[in-house]
């Protein structure tokens, strides 16, 4: 199914592994074939990953961008999957965190990416009230 952009002024994205840049006006294009898409809203760095949740994200986004690779993220996602564990997070981050690895399951990686952002959301509210 064909995926409808549309791209701000000097807006980033991410197309299969090339980062392309808008020029000064809004545009518009279409994906045809499936690749990995991501706005420059939802890129995250390795240096920005400063918390487990957010290293979660980052995981799951090198998953996104490099599908044969997929299996070597594994590891370190379940590891870091552990770390989450032994934090306060409650129901809700419990079933955020199964929420996540279902999509991943699934292969939606794209979902994935969308669930741990509610759950990068979630530790930083529960780190807040317990600092």
């Amino acid at each position: 199914m064909p995926l409808k952009l549309t791209l701000r002024r000097n807006e980033k994205i991410l197309i299969g592994n090339a980062v392309l840049q808008n020029g000064d006006a809004k545009s518009e294009f279409v994906v045809l074939n499936h690749v990995p898409v991501l706005r420059e809203k939802d890129m995250m760095s390795e240096e920005q990953a400063d918390t487990v949740a957010k290293k979660i994200y980052h995981t799951i986004l090198n998953m996104y961008v490099s599908p044969e690779q997929e299996r070597s993220f594994h590891n370190f996602y379940f590891l870091l999957l552990k770390q989450m564990l032994v934090m306060p997070l409650g129901d809700e981050g419990l079933d955020l965190m199964m929420e996540t690895s279902e999509h991943i399951i699934a292969g939606d990686h794209y979902k994935a990416l969308k669930s741990c952002k509610k759950l990068i959301d979630h530790e930083a509210e529960v780190l807040s009230h317990g600092a």
